[in-house]
């Protein structure tokens, strides 16, 4: 019955219900405390992705010369604002994944109190980094409506493709959080995983600049399939393709229910090992 248990799809959603009001707190508190004591505080969002937007237009589409075919021509900006699209996807992922890495060995306290839920934590800190980085989005729709085609109601499906990416990074962060416990290294491997795949995901460049015979590559990567249709909607005014937006349901539903069954079947030895 226990194993039965674990495989229940409303599972997560059992846990966020039950313990809403803890979670909220947790990630309100992340929120607060992530820029507390810093002179610039909040704007810190906004100053640091400028400046990476920044150096990496200068280096893709100055140095390298990268263009990204739009409707309203080659320029810098119109391929600084579409590169962005995908950095603030990017983003949002590896600040998810890298962060999650220590919030168990973190926090042993919460480990102790055996009433304390500990699937709580990963969900809070994915929560308070998808807040924070609706700034991102704002920036992102700013550059649209003055430097590119202007905005389109179809920037309102944005929630087509930012909840898979929250449920990627949540089952993620379950999965990892829970590994670091036990291979304390994971979290350095981590850090060279988000490198590498930042090269691979279309974030400055189109999928189909990529010879064909590698584009399954890039495609078994579900950042790529948000990444596209986020673009389509959110910056050229077109409806998602529905069937892309099916399949990234499906692989962040089955990423979460990995994630949560893994941790809910190795918490009962965190006390142990930390």
């Amino acid at each position: 019955m226990g194993f039965i248990k674990l495989f229940n799809p409303m599972l997560g959603v059992t846990i966020v219900i039950k313990n809403r009001s803890l979670l909220w707190q947790l990630t309100r508190r992340n929120i607060i405390s992530r820029y507390q004591g810093s002179i610039l505080g909040l704007l810190w969002s906004l100053v640091q992705p400028l400046l990476l937007l920044a150096v990496y237009t200068f280096v893709f589409s100055v140095v390298f010369k990268m263009r990204w075919a739009v409707d309203n021509g080659d320029n810098k900006t119109a391929f600084a604002i579409i590169m962005f699209c995908g950095m603030t996807i990017f983003n949002i992922f590896c600040e998810c994944v890298n962060g999650s890495c220590g919030l168990i060995t973190g926090n042993p306290n919460y480990v102790k109190k055996v009433i304390f839920p500990l699937e709580i934590l990963p969900l809070a800190y994915v929560l308070s980094t998808t807040i924070l980085s609706m700034i991102w989005f704002f920036l992102l729709f700013l550059g649209a409506l003055f430097f590119l085609n202007g905005c389109h109601w179809t920037m309102l499906w944005l929630p087509v493709t930012l909840i898979p990416l929250v449920m990627i990074c949540a089952g993620l962060g379950l999965f990892l959080s829970s590994l670091t416990v036990y291979i304390r290294d994971i979290s350095q491997l981590i850090g060279i995983f988000t490198q590498i795949l930042f090269f691979m995901t279309p974030i400055f460049y189109p999928i189909q600049a990529v010879p064909a015979k590698y584009q399954w590559t890039l495609q078994l990567n579900p950042l790529t399939l948000v990444i596209d249709q986020t673009r389509a909607f959110f910056l050229y005014g077109k409806m998602p393709d529905w069937r892309f937006c099916l399949i990234s349901w499906v692989v962040a539903f089955v990423i979460f229910q990995f994630g949560l069954i893994w941790f809910e079947k190795t918490k009962k030895g965190f006390a142990d090992v930390i």
